[in-house]
């Protein structure tokens, strides 16, 4: 039985027992901050769970899964895995433990067929329930159920001493019996194995969760009022127990992509290094897919980090060039029967994939000689920061890097103190809280339970209301009133204030009460709630008052033309570079509009005439835009509207729809008609992260001025070069042959000085421990003159010597670092020497073996920096 049927079997099953199928969602978690991925199916029903949404009773799904904890152990072990799916039924206060016990084991008995013999029960040791439950109920075997402590059998794991506070509960979890032990492990007692073994032979199926605790401050356990149930159980162990295979990676949902691995490696056996880069890169595959691109921050370093780990097991396999991008096809293949939209991705992702890797070997090869003499000196925890930020070499390659030259490294602990002195705005890639439950101002906001009625859908009135005021908030907390001065989050009953989200902002504007006025200044949606962020100008509002509320109109259309003019946009992205190009964020302000998608490089300017020329095409046919409330989800993407990354989608959704070119899920206000834009244009088109662009455009009034602004400049240009605007192109051709054959002069002349400069410098330095080294300070001089100077020492003195050159341009300082090949043998290359150099400067630097240079903030310290050359280049050499 394929895991594709048995995912199907699950759903079916439970959709069957009154259970509404959820779709998995994304393995970045919605509105979520404190988690960095999505790691267990009860995730996307956090609000259910705390009863502040009701509009589920009885839910099922199959969740994509990520975790990192046990990285270590994939590919070492038969069931470890980064990336893997998690089947699971929940019950928001309905069903509890008899239907959960009742339907898991005929699930698994009846459905699947497994020997009920075979199966095995843990419950926890006080939960009396439970027990009586499969003892007396499904009639398992008293011998077969185990008694387990608060450590194994509640979740969180021991949270009755530990904590957090919060819900909670004990925990069943149904095992198989394998028969042995896992190939490699001995049981340390086969008379008395049982489930809890570290032997293997018992291997964990299914958990349920029985969420029935809230945990006081004090330690205790209150019954919640309402019981909930939370199961959870891996796809990919279950397909390999009822198939009767040892090791997830024999299953179909893996052995594909092992099978790939082991074409791709020519590696000789399905080694520990073949399965953690199946699990490895297929875990990529998804994290792409879902907008996570590889970077230095947050989720994209867990990215990075796992894709440089799957390119390190390669090339332990003997494998030194790019190959995790000729996997991804492989991927694909096995998951698109439950995941089709990975079809249309998949060039994408490879290409995402290749880039990073590409990006890695040529880290490789540029940094692996200063990382080599970095260790080789004895590496602190400064200098190991320094190497991550200056030049991107991350942690775990350093200590990787330093287990195989067998020398010490930083631990993880000084290494993360140092960084975050060196980069105190950057977060540490493991600063995420990882509690569920973790609280902060949104869940204080959805906490109050309240949920906005949004009336200034069809545009604002000039005043709404009344509304009434139904929350207000200080500094989180909940107030009956707000006096002149100061300010305040307000909630209202209704509001035609629209609430930032989705990329578009929020309204601007005043409430107006019986007692007193309030200017809003910003507006922002919380799940259900609509907050005003609100300043009082004047007298007193207090809660239940009724207020008038008035949205600034004028701004409300700017930012309105902009949401729509993003639609149009993203659809002539996408008909003008093909499918590939999905949004990746947005932000649609009342003076611009921000568009970032995916995009493997930088969109030639033609390219993004093409797609300016197509929007304003649009806008001249004047199409209508249409909105569909209240859609149902699974009919939504039935028609093809688009859904995008980041954004949080309920049972039923708003569909806006333009002609036949673009139709997505979105919740934002819009034009009556595409005409309405006026005209847009592009103003700017950059990176923003490896595998994302963003497009800068300007609409209406804003781009008719942008225009103006330009065509002013054109006149000035045109009256400079004393040229017609017709002809402009060709003046500018005419002075720029000009300008380059000045500059060709002034080259050869500066070269023919560099030549005769060079041969001064040759027959001068100091010889220390045979070699030459030449240092000298050139006042005024940039960092091209200095390159241009050490290359022509460097072609003069070929062998045995080093050349330091300084200068100081203004406030810029420059050093440049010269060395031969031959030295670096003897531990002198050109790059180790500007990494001890040019901290000295207040700079960073790097470079290749034969040449670095660097730049620093201090020219004060340019003689210091020259004096320590001399004693280096002695470190270095002395015993070689």
């Amino acid at each position: 039985m394929t895991g594709h049927e048995i995912r199907r079997r699950f759903l079916d099953y439970f959709a069957r027992q009154g259970h509404t199928i959820v779709p998995s969602a994304s393995l970045v978690p919605e509105d979520d901050p404190t988690v960095l991925f999505t790691g267990a199916g009860m995730n996307q029903f956090k609000d259910h769970f705390l009863g502040k949404r009701k509009d589920l009773r009885r839910a099922a799904s199959c969740q994509t899964c990520f975790r990192t904890p046990d990285l270590e152990q994939v590919g070492k072990t038969a069931s470890h895995l980064t990336f893997f799916e998690m089947l699971g039924n929940f019950s928001f206060g309905d069903y509890f433990k008899r239907e959960a016990i009742a339907w898991a084991w005929e699930f698994l008995t009846k459905e699947l067929k497994l020997p009920a013999e075979k199966l095995w029960i843990t419950v926890y040791e006080q939960d009396d329930e439970a027990l009586a439950i499969w003892r007396d109920v499904i009639k398992v075997p008293s011998v077969r159920i185990v008694k387990l402590g608060a450590k194994d059998n509640f979740w969180p794991s021991n949270a009755p001493a530990d904590g957090p506070n919060g819900p909670c509960g004990p925990c069943s979890e149904l095992h198989y019996d394998a028969g042995c032990c896992t190939i490699g492990q001995v049981c340390p007692d086969p008379e008395h194995c049982r489930p809890g073994c570290p032997c293997g032979r018992f291997v964990e199926v299914w958990n349920l969760v029985f969420t029935q605790f809230d945990r006081q401050p004090d330690g205790s356990l209150a019954p919640l009022p309402a019981k909930n149930i939370d199961t959870g159980m891996g796809l990919e162990r279950l397909t390999a127990v009822v198939n009767g295979l040892r090791t997830n990676f024999e299953t179909d949902l893996l052995k594909p992509i092992v099978e790939a691995v082991v074409a791709e490696t020519r590696a000789k056996t399905v080694s520990p290094d073949v399965k953690a880069i199946a699990d490895h890169v297929r875990a990529l595959a998804f994290l792409i897919a879902d907008g996570v691109v590889p970077s230095n921050d947050g989720r994209g370093y867990v990215a990075r980090m796992l894709l440089r780990k799957a390119a390190r097991h390669g090339r332990a396999l003997g494998v030194h060039g790019t190959f995790l991008d000729r996997l991804v096809p492989a991927v694909v293949a096995t998951m698109q029967a439950g995941y089709p939209d990975l079809v249309a991705r998949r060039e994408r992702l490879a290409k995402t994939v290749l880039l990073e890797e590409e990006r890695y070997q040529q880290t490789l090869e540029e940094k692996m000689p200063l990382l080599d003499a970095e260790l080789r000196k004895g590496l602190t925890p400064e200098r190991a920061a320094w190497l991550y930020d200056t030049h991107g070499l991350p942690f775990e390659e350093i200590t990787g890097h330093a287990q195989r030259l067998r020398v010490a490294a930083p631990e993880r602990a000084a290494f993360d103190r140092a960084l975050e002195t060196l980069q105190a705005h950057s977060k540490a890639a493991s600063g995420f809280d990882g509690a569920i439950f973790a609280e902060t101002l949104t869940s204080q906001v959805t906490a109050l339970g309240l949920a906005t009625t949004f009336t200034g859908e069809a545009g604002p009135p000039p005043v709404a209301g009344p509304s009434t005021i139904i929350a207000i908030l200080q500094d989180g907390r909940p107030v009956d009133q707000v006096a002149a001065g100061a300010s305040a989050l307000v909630v209202l009953d209704a509001t035609p204030f629209y609430g930032e989200s989705g990329g578009q902002m929020g309204d601007r504007g005043a409430l107006e009460g019986p007692d007193g006025k309030l200017i809003v200044e910003d507006a922002k949606r919380i799940d259900r709630t609509i907050v005003h962020v609100a300043r009082l100008t004047e007298g007193r509002v207090r809660l239940h008052d009724r207020v008038a509320a008035t949205v600034d109109p004028t701004r409300r259309r700017l930012v309105t033309r902009n949401h729509t003019a993003t639609h149009l946009l993203h659809a002539a992205l996408r008909a003008i570079l093909g499918p590939q190009a999905h949004q990746a964020g947005s932000l649609v302000a009342p003076d611009r509009l921000r568009f970032d998608f995916t995009s493997a490089g930088a969109v030639p300017a033609a390219r993004l005439r093409d797609v300016e020329q197509q929007v304003n095409a649009w806008v001249l046919e004047n199409a209508a835009v249409t909105i569909h409330a209240d859609v149902p989800m699974a009919k939504a993407k039935a028609l093809g509207a688009l859904a995008f990354f980041g954004d949080k989608y309920g049972d039923r959704v708003r569909v806006v729809t333009i002609s036949e070119y673009s139709k997505e899920l979105c919740g934002g206000t819009h034009l009556k008609a595409t005409g309405e834009v006026g005209v847009l244009t592009i103003v700017e088109e950059g990176s923003v992260a490896s595998g994302v662009r963003r497009i800068e455009a300007l609409t209406g009034e804003a781009a008719w001025q942008h225009f103006k602004g330009a065509e002013g400049q054109l006149l000035e240009l045109a009256q400079t070069l004393k040229a017609p605007r017709e002809q402009l192109g060709d003046a500018v051709e005419r002075l720029r042959q000009q300008i380059k054959s000045l500059q060709s002069e002034l080259g050869r002349l500066a070269l023919k000085d560099a030549k005769q400069q060079a041969e001064a410098l040759v027959t001068g330095g100091t010889m220390v421990n045979g070699v030459r080294v030449v240092v000298q300070s050139l006042p005024g001089a940039d960092m091209g003159r200095l390159r241009q100077l050490a290359d022509a020492f460097r072609a003069q003195a070929k062998t045995g010597s080093v050349v330091c050159l300084g200068g100081v341009d203004g406030t810029a300082v420059s050093l440049v670092v010269g060395a031969s090949p031959d030295l670096a043998p003897r531990g002198i290359t050109a790059q180790a020497l500007i990494g001890r150099l040019a901290p000295v400067i207040g700079g960073r630097g790097g470079g290749r073996p034969e040449f670095a240079q660097a730049g620093g903030r201090d020219p004060s310290k340019l003689p210091e920096a020259l004096r320590q050359v001399a004693p280096l280049v002695e470190e270095l050499t002395k015993g070689r």
